[in-house]
C-alpha cells in the first residue's frame, strides 16, 4: 500500500481518509475522501487517502495503521486524524492509536459502534449520521454510541448513506478538523 499524500507548505494537522468497502464500489477517489484530500491543505491540514486491499477488517485496520505510521513519520508534531465514511468509519472505529488526536465517522455501520474499541476514548469524536440510511438506521446508532465519551452526533436530515452531493458533508468535515488542529 503506497497512499496518495496532498501536503500543505506548512502542516499544522494530518488526517487519514478511509473510504468505503471495497467490494462494493468504494475507493480514494470516492468524492468524500476525495474532496477532503483536495480541501485540506487549503487549511494547512495534510491529507493522506489510499485503497484498502480488503473487505477483512483486520487488514483494514492494519493499513490505516500503516497509513497513520506514514503521517507521524512526516509530521511528528502535529494532530493526527482519521476520518472514515461507512466501511471506513467502520475500520476506524476499531483504532485506539495513542498518536491519534481525534476521530470523524461518517454513516458508520451501527453493529461496528456497539463494540467499538473507541468509545470510552477522551479524545474527541463525531459520529455524523444521515437521516434516511438505508443500512444503518440513525436510532439504534445513536443508542450505541449513547455513552461513548467526547463524542458528537449529527444526524444529517435528507440524507441517506449515499449522501448524495458529497459538499456539504466535506465542508463540515473540514470544519471539524480545523478545530481539532486548533485544540
Amino acid at each position: 500500500m503506497t497512499p496518495d499524500v496532498n501536503p500543505p507548505d506548512r502542516a499544522r494537522a494530518a488526517a487519514v481518509l478511509l473510504h468505503p468497502h471495497p467490494g462494493f464500489g468504494g475507493n480514494r477517489f470516492h468524492p468524500f475522501i476525495d474532496g477532503l484530500f483536495r480541501r485540506l491543505p487549503e487549511t494547512d491540514v495534510a491529507a493522506i487517502r489510499f485503497d484498502f486491499t480488503s473487505a477483512d477488517p483486520a487488514v483494514a485496520r492494519g493499513e490505516a495503521s500503516a497509513a497513520l505510521d506514514v503521517a507521524a513519520e512526516r509530521w511528528p508534531e502535529v494532530p493526527l486524524a482519521i476520518v472514515g465514511y461507512s466501511f471506513g468509519a467502520a475500520v476506524a472505529t476499531g483504532i485506539s492509536d495513542e498518536r491519534v488526536a481525534g476521530w470523524y465517522l461518517l454513516a458508520p455501520p451501527s453493529d461496528r459502534l456497539a463494540t467499538a474499541v473507541i468509545g470510552a476514548d477522551p479524545r474527541p469524536k463525531a459520529v455524523v449520521l444521515p437521516e434516511d440510511d438505508q443500512y444503518f438506521a440513525p436510532d439504534a446508532s445513536q443508542k450505541d454510541v449513547a455513552g461513548w465519551e467526547s463524542t458528537s452526533v449529527t444526524v444529517v436530515p435528507a440524507a441517506d448513506h449515499f449522501l448524495g452531493a458529497a459538499g456539504p458533508f466535506v465542508d463540515a468535515a473540514v470544519e471539524w478538523i480545523r478545530r481539532l488542529a486548533d485544540a
